[in-house]
């Protein structure tokens, strides 16, 4: 099985919105990780001058399941979202 690192993500928007999220990556990669999360944003809408600040820190590494392993395999990258990464 797997072994994938989490790393915790939070952004805040200068529109004042905040997402925060984990990016779940194979290896043990800070900046691998912001780039992904950087991509997420991008896929979101959101380009970095939209950011008003953010942070992405290695939280703690977990067992991946097999969603998880093909998402890293296909992309290099699996994102878990947590609060208000939701299009209302």
């Amino acid at each position: 099985m797997m072994t994938v690192k989490v790393f915790d993500t939070h952004v805040r928007t200068k529109a004042g919105r905040y997402l925060h999220f984990d990016v779940l990556i194979a290896g043990n990669d800070t900046e691998k990780a912001k780039a992904h999360a950087r991509q997420y944003l991008m896929d979101k809408g959101l380009q970095d001058e939209d950011i008003a600040q953010s942070e992405c820190r290695f939280c703690h590494v977990e067992p991946g399941n097999p969603v998880v392993a093909q998402a890293i395999s296909e992309k290099g990258y699996y994102i878990i979202e947590l609060q208000g990464c939701q299009e209302d």
